[in-house]
């Protein structure tokens, strides 16, 4: 077993997996939003959309973060030093939101054949999330260094795709801005992780956060298609965790403005051919 550390418990992985997909795919007999239920505080009327489907994206987001965490507890890595849920916390968050963006995302989508498509796709980005969390469970593995690239790299799509969910579904602008901001401070906090091996940076994700969440508010007003709004969000945050991870490193100014202008080259490109 000792040469399989990258594989997890597959009675467990099939548990969880098998019922976190089949949750979300309860998420088709779910009717989307509306925004018909309105209200006045300070005489600023919000419009809001809250009853209990509403709470279906958190209740099954839950559900899987317990089930990654059961799933984890089982590495072998693990079994030599016991984990509970708290120390295992940091590994099962990416999980459990891939799962709470995916379910909102599939709540607001019109139910067709391109639903179904984003739900297989969805339930495997899940999938990935959970062998990537456990192949980094330990720093020593041969995997880590692939695990960890592609946990980055997944956060940034989960990101792309609840920016593009939000901008599409009928989402108030409230709601928009701290769903922005949670998914952008715990990706960021994540990814300096993962990237820098160099401990839990809250600072630089919570600077993050709310730049991305000012950016958000900014972007709303502008005459963007669901898919830029997206792009534009998910650059940003790419590159400020970029720069974040060079300043820690203390990378010189001509390495730290390499891969940000890249990022930065690349989103405006694609803006201009998806116009």
């Amino acid at each position: 077993m000792e040469g399989k550390s990258n594989i997890p418990d597959i009675a467990h992985f099939n548990i969880v997996t098998a019922f976190t997909a089949l949750a979300l795919g309860l998420t088709f007999a779910l009717p989307p939003s509306t925004g018909q239920h309105a209200t006045e505080i300070f005489g600023v009327r919000f419009s809001f959309d809250f009853n209990l489907y509403a709470l279906f994206p958190v209740f099954i987001a839950v559900i899987a973060l317990a089930g990654s965490a059961w799933v984890l507890s089982g590495h072998t890595a693990s079994t030599e030093k016991p984990r509970n849920l708290w120390t295992l916390l940091p590994n099962v968050i990416l999980p459990g939101l891939s799962v709470f963006i995916l379910s909102i995302t599939l709540r607001e989508m019109a139910r067709s054949g391109t639903w179904w498509v984003v739900y297989v796709l969805g339930s495997l980005l899940f999938v990935l999330v959970l062998l990537a969390e456990y192949n980094v469970l330990d720093n020593q593995s041969e995997t880590h260094p692939a695990a960890a690239l592609g946990l980055v790299a997944l956060s940034q799509a989960l990101f792309l795709i609840l920016s593009v969910a939000l901008r599409t579904g009928r989402t108030r602008l409230f709601i928009v801005i701290p769903l922005v901001i949670l998914a952008s401070a715990f990706i960021s906090l994540r990814s300096i992780r993962l990237r820098t091996q160099d401990g839990w940076k809250l600072e630089h994700a919570l600077i993050i956060a709310i730049l991305t969440g000012q950016l958000a508010i900014g972007l709303h007003y502008f005459f963007l298609t669901p898919l830029q709004y997206g792009l534009v969000l998910t650059a940003a945050l790419y590159v400020m965790v970029s720069l974040a991870c060079g300043v820690i490193q203390r990378l010189k100014p001509s390495e730290l403005l390499v891969e940000p202008a890249v990022m930065i080259v690349l989103c405006i490109g694609i803006i201009f051919l998806i116009r």
